[in-house]
């Protein structure tokens, strides 16, 4: 069973697109984003050793603290600590399986930081080579899109997603990277969703600023994760 489903597909514009997803089980979700998270399969794809050993290190090292320190302390509820990476993962798994996308893990699983890592939460590639740099933001109170979207508009600013090239680049191929070096890039903003119904924070979507600072670009994805 998946640990999330489609309420709502709705493309904005062309290059726009709105997910809205639901946890089916909300007392399995963080159960099973850990089994997602725990699954370093992704590794042997490395044909070379020295990046694989690199990559182990630092997944097991955020695979413990994920474990230790936020799993463990939530007791099936979703917290504060334990928001973002629900919402990160499930809108990552959703970008990937409903749009055919490149699966990439979690940043945090192989940036060198264990947790808390500066730069986007999460990646991809479309299918016309363009990559996606994604951020996930969780808020107790209401809709996050206008954090997601802010902290976007910020990175670009600072050319956050150039930086993080470092960080991502043996997951793309040559041409993918050569298309970021040409200006095209996307963007995912990936963000907690209350009971508010889908007009109305669509509608919120499309008059937020930095929302429409980003539409200049390729693709844009915004996910809606009702957590």
């Amino acid at each position: 069973m998946s640990s999330y489903r489609v309420i709502d597909r709705i493309q904005i514009e062309p290059h726009i697109l709105f997910l809205r997803i639901e946890p089916t089980d909300i007392k399995l979700t963080l159960g099973d984003i850990f089994k997602s998270l725990s699954d370093i399969a992704w590794i042997s794809d490395f044909d070379k050793k020295y990046i694989r050993d690199a990559f182990t290190i630092r997944a097991t090292e955020t695979i413990n603290y994920i474990a230790d320190n936020i799993i463990a302390e939530t007791d099936d509820e979703i917290t504060k600590d334990s928001g973002e990476i629900v919402v990160s993962e499930l809108a990552r798994l959703a970008i990937v399986n409903e749009n055919n996308y490149l699966d990439i893990p979690l940043a945090e699983l192989f940036k060198s930081q264990a947790s808390g890592n500066d730069g986007f939460d999460f990646y991809s590639k479309n299918l016309t080579k363009i990559i996606l740099f994604g951020e996930a933001k969780f808020l107790s109170d209401r809709n996050a899109y206008g954090k997601a979207f802010n902290k976007i508009v910020e990175f670009v600013g600072l050319e956050q997603d150039s930086s993080d090239l470092q960080d991502i680049d043996k997951f793309y191929c040559a041409e993918s990277l050569d298309n970021h070096s040409n200006g095209k890039k996307g963007f995912m903003a990936a963000f907690s969703s209350k009971n508010t119904d889908t007009d109305r924070i669509l509608k919120g979507i499309k008059a937020n600023t930095d929302f429409n600072a980003l539409k200049g670009f390729d693709e844009l994805i915004c996910v809606a994760v009702n957590v």
